[in-house]
Parts: structure tokens; C-alpha cells; sequence
């Protein structure tokens, strides 16, 4: 089996494995926003830059090819100057929501701010402002004021829902997400596009406010609404259940689970 070096660790990987996912299958997390092993590579957050020895600049290990005795280092200080910048950038208009996000404590830019950022920015000049609270469709809100454009909701309508309803658009700074016009978010699968969001972009508009991650706990269990049998996370607070998400199972329901199944059993 070929193998190649990370961080001084020995890696063993098959044929067409990237590197961020021969590295995910030893248990090493690198830092990413836009990639998900159920979508197709994207490679627009650059979070996850890594150095690769006779490479003569950074490369995304989303989409960087593992070989036979490649030397990677993921935590050089390239890297990790690559990161801090990737950070500052996304931090510049990002609004400081944390408090009332309910992403917070499940939030991936929350916890790479802590691990990656500088914790001090050099931006003065007033951020952008956008729309807040966009119902995309009966189950989604969106804020756009919190969307890092990492493109994995749409990939998720185009790929996994089959149904292309969301898109990017205008440039640079003031790009946002749209659905197409005449268009909603409503595909029977919609509300994985909040499970996937790594920010508090996509919220479930049902579970909007009603409490913090931690303050509930999360039960091991099978979506009942039809004979699939998606597996499940049942979430309760004080013998409520306030929200059902997805469970991974590639045999049965992969990372989804339908709208019906959360909302309706």
C-alpha cells in the first residue's frame, strides 16, 4: 500500500485519495470549510493549505492527490501563516453573532478563530452589511451577513437533492446566495443544508432560538417516517425534543435524512 509522510506521521492511502482524505481516514482532522466527503471538491475556502516538500507554494489538500512518498507538513509555519490569513480574511465582515448564533458551539469559524486567528484584527473601516434573515424556503432561514461562500449548500441541492435551487451571486466582498428566480428552497432534503453549513448561515427556522447545543443532549436513534430507517439524533432539553439531525451510516443514509423525517415523526 503507498504511503507518504504528514506532520511526521506515516500515512497509508489507496490510489485517488486526496490528502485531506487519507489524512481524515487516520483520525487527523485538516482545518476545512468548503470540502465534505459526500460533495464534490470545490477547493474556494483554502483553509485546509498544506506545504508539500519540492512543491514551490502552498497547496489545498482538498484537491491535492496523495503520492508515493510525498512529505507534507500541515502545521509549518507557512501553514500556519497561511491560516491565519485565511482567517483574517473571512473575520473582516463577519459579524461578531456568536452570542446569539445558533451555530455557537458547533460553529467551525468559531472554533478555528480560537485555534487559528490571531485574535486581533487590523480592519477599521465598518463592515459590510447584508440581509439577516432571508426565508429561503418553509424550513430554511438564511443570514447573509454570516455566509462564507464555502458553495456547500449548492453543491448539496445540485449533487445530493438533485434539485438546483440555490446559486452565488455579485463579486468579491458582496456575494451572496440567492435562490433561482420563481425558485424556493424546497426540495424534500433541504434541511441538511443546515447541517452542513460549517456557520450560522443556514438555520432551521423550527429550532431558530430555542436553545443552545449544550444545553441539550443528543439520543442515538431510527427516523421511523418510512421504511429506509435513516439513523438519527434525537435532541432534548428538559424532556423536549427540540430538533432530529442526521446520523452517519454509508449503508443506510449516508450524511442525509429528509425534511419529513425531522419535522413530521
Amino acid at each position: 500500500m503507498p504511503k507518504f509522510i504528514l506532520d511526521g506521521i506515516e500515512i497509508k492511502f489507496t490510489q485517488g485519495q486526496t490528502i485531506i482524505e487519507a489524512a481524515k481516514a487516520h483520525g487527523i482532522d485538516i482545518p476545512h470549510f468548503c470540502w465534505h466527503p459526500s460533495l464534490s471538491v470545490s477547493g474556494n475556502c483554502r483553509m485546509c493549505l498544506v506545504e508539500v516538500e519540492k512543491m514551490p507554494k502552498l497547496v489545498i489538500a482538498c484537491s491535492t492527490l496523495a503520492s508515493e512518498g510525498m512529505v507534507v507538513h500541515s502545521q509549518s509555519q507557512k501553514t500556519i501563516e497561511a491560516r491565519n490569513a485565511v482567517m483574517e480574511f473571512f473575520l473582516i465582515n463577519h459579524p461578531l453573532d456568536c452570542p446569539i448564533c445558533d451555530e455557537a458551539g458547533e460553529c467551525k469559524l468559531q472554533d478555528y478563530a480560537y485555534q487559528h486567528s490571531k485574535g486581533e484584527s487590523r480592519f477599521i473601516d465598518e463592515k459590510n452589511h447584508k440581509d439577516k434573515r432571508v426565508p429561503l424556503g418553509p424550513f430554511v432561514m438564511f443570514d447573509a451577513e454570516r455566509c462564507i461562500s464555502c458553495s456547500r449548500c449548492i453543491r448539496f441541492c445540485d449533487e445530493i437533492a438533485k434539485d438546483p435551487e440555490l446559486t452565488f451571486i455579485k463579486r468579491g466582498d458582496r456575494v451572496t446566495i440567492v435562490t433561482y428566480p420563481g425558485e424556493e428552497l424546497d426540495n424534500p432534503y433541504s434541511l441538511n443544508t443546515t447541517d452542513i453549513c460549517p456557520v450560522g448561515a443556514l438555520t432551521n427556522r423550527d429550532f431558530r432560538f430555542q436553545a443552545r447545543v449544550w444545553d441539550m443532549s443528543a439520543t442515538k436513534s431510527i427516523c421511523f417516517g418510512c421504511s429506509r430507517g435513516c439513523n438519527s439524533e434525537i435532541w432534548v432539553r428538559n424532556n423536549e425534543v427540540l430538533r432530529i439531525t442526521p446520523r452517519y451510516n454509508e449503508e443506510v443514509n449516508s450524511y442525509w435524512m429528509c425534511d419529513y423525517g425531522r419535522v413530521n415523526t
